[in-house]
């Protein structure tokens, strides 16, 4: 006996007789009635099939994916900012002269030493968040 909860009817089913199908279903999240073939498979579920609706699935990865997004671009405008408020600076190195000249950007430091912006940003929050000394001088 293969006993599992049907997590869309709530009843208690034997898989070991057979798949226990729901068709046509109702997803849980948008509420519409759709053909089965309209979930995605889903091992795990008693029926095959997940509860919420492939549309519904794609509509949050893409929510989800836009709010990434957001996200990231948030991060890379608070670090612009943070950088240029400790005086770094963004130059342009050319890497390969010529006729079509190939250049790259290189982030300078207030001494106009090219460090990476993960080094400058880890060196402006021990700037801004100096650790107390371990062992104090008396």
């Amino acid at each position: 006996m293969d006993l599992k909860s049907c997590g869309y009817c709530k009843e208690t089913v034997d898989l070991s007789v057979g798949p226990h199908i729901h068709d046509p279903k109702k997803c849980k999240k948008c509420g519409q009635v759709l053909p089965a073939e309209a979930f995605d498979l889903w091992p795990s579920s008693a029926d095959g099939r997940r509860h919420v609706c492939s549309q519904c699935v794609a509509d949050e990865s893409a929510a989800g994916r836009v709010q990434r997004v957001i996200e990231k671009d948030k991060q890379f405008r608070d670090d612009k900012q943070k950088l240029k408020e400790h005086r770094y600076r963004w130059a342009r190195r050319i890497v390969q002269p010529g006729p079509d000249p190939v250049f790259r950007w290189a982030l300078l430091d207030p001494q106009g030493q090219e460090v990476s912006k993960e080094q400058a940003l880890r060196d402006i929050d021990v700037a801004e968040n100096p650790q107390p000394d371990d062992y104090p001088i008396h």
